[in-house]
């Protein structure tokens, strides 16, 4: 029970830093508590899907905040652009971010965004919880898709030491 609640709070904690990731505690907890897996990876879930759908609320309200709309709305100074090689790539990383943007402003490819980003970390569920926080996507769909994804992920994850025979 203990490592089942303490899931839960790495969690909660790797949802704020990432840094701090929850995957190598539910390997760890799995390979050593005796601890059902199912219950370590769906208890990391729901803490990493309470402190996405904080981080999602938070950056909505940001979003919304007139001291940032301020801050928005000035005109950035043009950069230089590198040229050749590094200009190319930069650019082709710039037109695929921008396709990403595109697709995560329509509804219905925002949360396959985010259910792909949930289970497999590309893109960043953090950024992907900042950026969809600026959407009209509802917080219980937000809510739901981020525990669905994050639960595959880390129950899979809790799993491994099983499936290694350990």
């Amino acid at each position: 029970m203990i490592a089942v609640l303490t899931a839960a709070a790495v969690g909660l904690l790797s949802a704020f830093l990432p840094f701090t990731p929850a995957e190598p505690y539910l390997i760890a907890a799995g390979a050593t508590t005796g601890a059902p897996a199912v219950a370590l990876g769906v208890a990391a879930a729901a803490g990493q899907t309470a402190g996405k759908v904080l981080i999602f609320l938070g950056a909505r309200g940001a979003i919304r905040s007139a001291w940032l709309q301020r801050r928005l709305s000035r005109r950035p100074s043009a950069a230089p652009q590198p040229s050749g090689r590094l200009g190319t790539m930069l650019a082709r990383s710039k037109a695929a971010g921008a396709r990403l943007v595109e697709v995560m402003e329509r509804p219905r490819q925002a949360t396959g965004v985010l259910l792909i980003s949930a289970v497999t970390g590309f893109p960043p569920l953090l950024a992907a919880s900042v950026y969809l926080g600026r959407t009209p996507m509802r917080p219980a769909a937000f809510a739901a898709t981020c525990l669905l994804g994050r639960t595959i992920r880390f129950v899979v994850i809790a799993l491994a030491p099983q499936l290694a025979g350990y």
